[in-house]
């Protein structure tokens, strides 16, 4: 993941735009909100947590809720608007995917949306890999993948053997992109076990176990 797109991304966004945001931002329960309850999950991990609107939408459902963000910018967002809205600040954090510096096993569950698409297929393997580290047995790893649809394919890029899109121009400039198919899935999780849940957007929700 190019840490200098995503600071540079982040750097630019005022937070009375994410105020406004956070107010038009569907905050019904969805398809990772109905797993994670059934599952029993207490406390979450939003990974790549951005502007922090899906760590409300956790709080608002009543878990608790920490996280992380590559992008110092992203972070200090999230804090303003959970402390904005009366929810706990304090357990988010500027860290890497690869490396997040948790111990082991210490959260029933990591949401990651829009994050692992944002990396070439082999660090996102490894990711994966980070995010089932921190996650206790019986627990669960929630992924959104997006597929590829127009916009991404008009922006310039130029795309590598393992089919990671490589911005090179543009407003995307610095941006990685790998697009998922259900045989992409099955690379990208390595022969873990999963389930593809319901949705209302284009690409992926995968709800991988940890096993007991």
């Amino acid at each position: 993941m190019d840490k200098t797109f995503w600071d540079r991304t982040w750097e630019t966004i005022a937070p009375e735009r994410i105020s406004s945001y956070a107010t038009g931002f569907d905050m019904a329960e969805d398809s990772i909100i109905a797993f994670l309850r059934k599952k029993k999950a207490k406390y979450v991990c939003d990974a790549g947590c951005g502007c922090g609107i899906y760590s409300l939408k956790l709080a608002r459902f009543g878990f608790a809720v920490s996280g992380f963000d590559i992008a110092e910018d992203a972070v200090l967002l999230t804090q303003k608007l959970l402390s904005e809205e009366g929810y706990a600040a304090q357990g988010f954090k500027r860290a890497n995917v690869l490396s997040t510096g948790y111990p082991s096993q210490c959260f029933d569950a990591v949401v990651a949306r829009d994050v692992i698409d944002h990396m070439p297929l082999k660090q996102g393997m490894d990711a994966v890999k980070e995010l089932f580290r921190i996650v206790r047995p019986g627990g669960c790893v929630l992924l959104t993948l997006d597929a590829a649809d127009s916009e991404y394919e008009a922006e310039p890029h130029e795309t590598n053997k393992d089919g990671d899109y490589l911005f090179i121009r543009g407003k995307w400039n610095g941006m990685v992109f790998h697009p998922y198919s259900d045989s992409e899935i099955k690379k990208l999780t390595d022969g873990m076990k999963y389930n593809i849940l319901p949705s209302n957007e284009k690409g992926f929700i995968v709800a991988l176990d940890v096993s007991e």
